[in-house]
């Protein structure tokens, strides 16, 4: 019998559990998902967590999986349903809301130490329970799921240190006396380096002749099965192109999941880079299902210009460059 965490109500292990996990495609689908990998062109190599056996927990509406403060010795896949992140601190309201493909409880294996949440289930949902050493090993074998998780605890920190700094901008307007006798709040360094980017872009790789014709001149992705259009704005710098992830609270400004019915795309998929008034597309770190420029895959990192008439391939998603 699989044992849970105290304080977790609802939970019973599911009778697939005795079930070795390499072998079942249901696991692997549940990583496939986490890692938005395509079912049909990927095949079943580097998908196994561990040799050890699965634990599947089905979990009842509005039961926790586990509360803030308890032991906590593993993370969760979500397989079905949907579950709530509560936090008592910030009065037991949700502070995020997460669905099949995510996970939750990484921090506790991570760093040894009780729960930093409650999560609850707000409909019936099924969960793949991850132990230390399927963890280790689903790192090893799955280097997607590392780097999603990896870019969720970067989010954190980031949240984090933008919390402190408006702590401090509002305890140094307080000592100040006022808004009146208040210094100028000086610029992140986020915001120096992205400041110094747009003044002095770094020249990327080029692979193919650029017209002048097009240089400065506006440009749209095209879906031509729905009739989707994305128009790339001339003002911004970059455009991440993916999907959402409610896990780190991603939302790319080109958003392709609804356009995606196979999940064939990462959540980070590619980036569109303007550098001064040319657009170039870069593939991003942990994309699974390639990035491909007129039939061609571009390496990741690599910067690739576009123009009108290049027809674009994002997992399964096809899209076409025009001039608008």
């Amino acid at each position: 019998m699989a044992k849970y965490d105290s304080g977790a109500r609802g939970l019973k292990p599911s009778t697939s559990s005795r079930l070795p996990l390499f072998c079942s495609a249901a696991r692997v689908g549940i990583l496939r998902q986490l890692a938005g990998e395509l079912p049909q062109r990927r095949r079943h190599r580097n998908l196994r967590m561990s040799d050890s056996k699965p634990v599947f927990v089905e979990v009842a509406p509005n039961a926790f999986v586990f509360r803030e403060g308890d032991v906590g010795t593993d993370m969760y896949i979500i397989e079905t349903g949907t579950v709530e992140v509560l936090r008592e601190a910030r009065g037991g309201d949700p502070i995020a809301v997460l669905g099949a493909g995510d996970f939750f409880g990484e921090m506790a294996i991570l760093e040894d130490q009780p729960r930093f949440a409650a999560v609850r289930a707000t409909s019936a949902a099924r969960l793949l329970k991850v132990d230390r050493a399927a963890f280790a090993g689903m790192l090893r074998d799955n280097f997607e799921i590392a780097v999603r998780i990896m870019r969720k605890l970067v989010a954190r920190l980031r949240r984090t240190e933008e919390q402190l700094q408006q702590a401090q901008n509002e305890l140094d307007l307080l000592r100040r006396g006022g808004p009146d006798k208040a210094a100028p709040v000086k610029p992140s360094r986020d915001t120096v380096k992205s400041d110094v980017a747009k003044l002095s872009p770094t020249p990327s790789k080029r692979i193919t002749p650029i017209d002048p014709n097009t240089i400065g001149k506006p440009i749209k992705l095209v879906h031509a099965p729905s009739g989707s259009e994305f128009a790339l704005a001339t003002g911004r710098q970059e455009m991440l192109i993916g999907r959402p992830d409610p896990v780190t609270g991603l939302l790319p400004e080109i958003n392709l999941g609804p356009l995606d019915t196979q999940r064939s795309l990462s959540r980070r998929h590619a980036k569109i880079i303007n550098e001064a008034g040319i657009f170039f597309l870069r593939e991003e770190v942990g994309t699974t299902n390639g990035t491909f420029v007129n039939n061609e895959r571009i390496a990741t990192g690599q910067a690739r210009p576009l123009a009108p008439g290049d027809q674009l391939r994002f997992g399964s998603v096809e899209l076409v460059v025009q001039a608008i």
